[in-house]
């Protein structure tokens, strides 16, 4: 993941560089990029309007990973009397299509994730001198606290989801999981999507993208990226049957002002059922919000991405996941047979989908700790690189 270490201001007189530090790490930024990778630079409007061409930053180094790096501001003729807002790109490629990060792609998580600043005013030099005016509420040395990350989901021209995040703060920052899993997602939908032979996957897909009703939980949600991608998929062409909805993303009220911003944000790909944000403590009683989708026959699906970093929290998720199953009226689901064609009787209840990156053995304890606790089995239905170490795992039972 390209991040920055030392971060931008919020704004900055275009006479002036722009100064900060940029990082490549792991997710957790636990681990820098072990490779020399080149990084480039360009500017976009607020709008999304280039503003200048990409250009070379630096080729990024460990031995040189903590060096402040500066860049010039866009050109004057881009500034307006009153500043022009804008945002800086960084990318492993010189080539501008680089700055979306594109799910469909297979080869997701080979090179790291371009990242996009907050908008910073650009003031003009005052005559005479060379100062600006800073935005209203900040001082010359407000420094801009979170990134934004662009995904293509789905059509060359429209289908784009944005995620803001704060990059100090586990539950505000994008995990590989969650991006490994909505990178799944994606390709799960079309039609034409191959991702293994399993049952299981295919009435995943079928529930996804035929349903009528679909009900939906993800726990652990932090940005929102995967509930965000959810909703988009039920909001698809191939998703013409649609007419009822409903996901909730969930995760600790520390969450729940990030996720928010995130879902509106992108509001636009799902025009008509939202995800709902709800805090849920895997410690507490499960709030009447989620109670109430027992009278609309429970969940068809039980989402959850890089849930088992803490496995003193295990016996907490699976309390939790165990209430959730037992909202489910049972309804027996059926796909046809892969040689005879004829329906096969998948079980009751919901679909659970975890992503999982290991970052330490003693975490698959809570396979084992799942089939005595909640019964639910899980298989392995496809891997997903992330950025740095092993892959991401879809699993699904």
């Amino acid at each position: 993941y390209i991040s920055f270490l030392r971060t931008r201001p919020h704004s900055s007189s275009q006479s002036s560089p722009i100064l900060f530090t940029p990082q490549m790490s792991n997710d957790l930024r636990t681990e820098p990029c072990p490779a020399s990778v080149d990084l480039f630079y360009w500017w976009i409007s607020n709008t999304l309007v280039r503003l200048s061409e990409p250009a070379k930053l630096t080729t990024w180094r460990q031995e040189n990973a903590y060096k402040p790096l500066q860049v010039q501001p866009p050109p004057e003729n881009f500034i307006a009397v009153d500043g022009v807002d804008c945002c800086l790109i960084l990318s492993p490629s010189s080539t501008v299509t680089s700055s979306v990060i594109d799910l469909r792609d297979p080869k997701i998580g080979k090179m790291p994730l371009p990242i996009r600043s907050l908008p910073m005013r650009i003031i003009p030099p005052r005559k005479g001198g060379s100062g600006g005016v800073p935005i209203k509420g900040t001082t010359p040395t407000t420094k801009q606290e979170a990134i934004t990350r662009t995904f293509r989901l789905f059509g060359d021209d429209g289908g784009a989801a944005t995620s803001k995040t704060i990059s100090f703060d586990l539950d505000k920052k994008l995990w590989d999981s969650g991006i490994g899993l909505s990178a799944w997602l994606v390709r799960l939908l079309p039609a034409s999507g191959d991702l293994g032979p399993e049952i299981v996957v295919r009435e995943l897909r079928e529930r996804l993208a035929l349903r009528e009703e679909c009900h939906i939980i993800e726990l652990g949600a932090g940005t929102g990226i995967v509930s965000i991608v959810l909703a988009a998929l039920r909001s698809t062409d191939l998703a013409s049957a649609v007419h009822d909805t409903c996901i909730l993303s969930t995760d600790l009220p520390s969450s729940m002002e990030l996720m928010s911003y995130n879902i509106h944000a992108n509001s636009t790909l799902y025009p008509h059922f939202p995800p709902t944000v709800l805090p849920l403590d895997w410690d507490q009683e499960l709030p009447e919000s989620v109670l109430n989708i027992r009278e609309r026959g429970g969940f068809d699906l039980i989402a959850m991405a890089d849930v088992t970093y803490n496995t003193s929290s295990f016996p907490a998720l699976l309390r939790t996941l165990s209430s959730l199953l037992a909202l489910s009226d049972h309804r027996r689901q059926c796909v046809a047979g892969p040689d005879t064609h004829e329906p096969i009787a998948l079980g009751n209840g919901p679909l659970v989908l975890l992503a999982y990156k290991e970052r330490d053995p003693g975490e698959r304890q809570l396979w084992d700790m799942m089939v005595r606790e909640t019964g639910v089995v899980l298989e392995c239905v496809g891997k997903q690189a992330g950025a740095g170490g092993l892959p991401v795992e879809i699993w699904l039972g």
